[in-house]
């Protein structure tokens, strides 16, 4: 009995294991818009979409806010929750 549980448990672990990273990758977002306000020293950037709408992100590891200036055009890939993962400046 134990020995045919042994490998369905395998199985049902590496199938919640893909079905975790599937959802990972599903909740990652890539908005273009227009930088609206920069708290740096907070980590923290206000970005209007082209629809209007605002976004309050913050900077995710490896991100400087630094080089940004309120009215710079960005495109931002983002999680769900509003960490920047990249970002570029766009002309």
């Amino acid at each position: 009995m134990i020995k045919k549980l042994v490998p369905i448990l395998a199985i049902a672990l590496f199938m919640i294991s893909l079905a975790g990273v599937a959802v990972a990758a599903e909740k990652q977002q890539t908005l273009s818009g227009t930088v609206i306000a920069i708290e740096a020293e907070l980590g923290k950037v206000s970005v209007q979409d082209e629809s209007g709408k605002m976004y309050t992100l913050t900077a995710g590891k490896g991100i400087d806010l630094k080089s940004l200036a309120a009215g710079d055009k960005v495109s931002v890939k983002c999680s769900s929750d509003g960490v920047i993962k990249a970002m570029s400046k766009q002309k």
